[in-house]
């Protein structure tokens, strides 16, 4: 077995990795905090947000449906609205997000600016 097989599968086996993997994404911490308060449609979670694109909102929210954080309900009534809300199971991310906030807060006082996307020397796409 090579090493980065042996890497690749430590990483996959990491408790750590794989909640990263969860919560990762531009959006999607803010769109558990909005679900924390209380049950959106999709229209209305997007006016919260007006920074996200609806494809991106979208994909964030299947995402976080397919990790069962996240519950669509199926169209109802003559508007047929469909509507978002946090799992039991995604509530338990809420003393994830207090933690990493609380972290965030006293790594920002260090005065270390956050990166920016695509900056250079980042490794982000078409870094060298």
């Amino acid at each position: 077995m090579n090493s980065r097989v042996g890497s690749y599968r430590e990483r996959d086996g990491c408790p750590v990795y794989a909640a990263m993997k969860v919560i990762e994404g531009r959006w999607k911490p803010m769109v558990c905090r909005r679900l924390t308060e209380r049950i959106y449609g999709f229209g209305e979670l997007h006016r919260t947000m007006p920074a996200v694109t609806a494809k991106v909102l979208r994909q964030h929210l299947r995402q976080l449906e397919a990790d069962g954080i996240v519950v669509r309900s199926a169209p109802t009534g003559p508007r047929g609205q469909v509507l978002y809300r946090l799992t039991p199971y995604g509530r338990t991310l809420g003393p994830v997000f207090e933690k990493l906030w609380s972290w965030g807060v006293r790594h920002l006082a260090r005065g270390v600016s956050p990166p920016k996307l695509g900056a250079a020397g980042g490794a982000g796409i078409g870094a060298s």
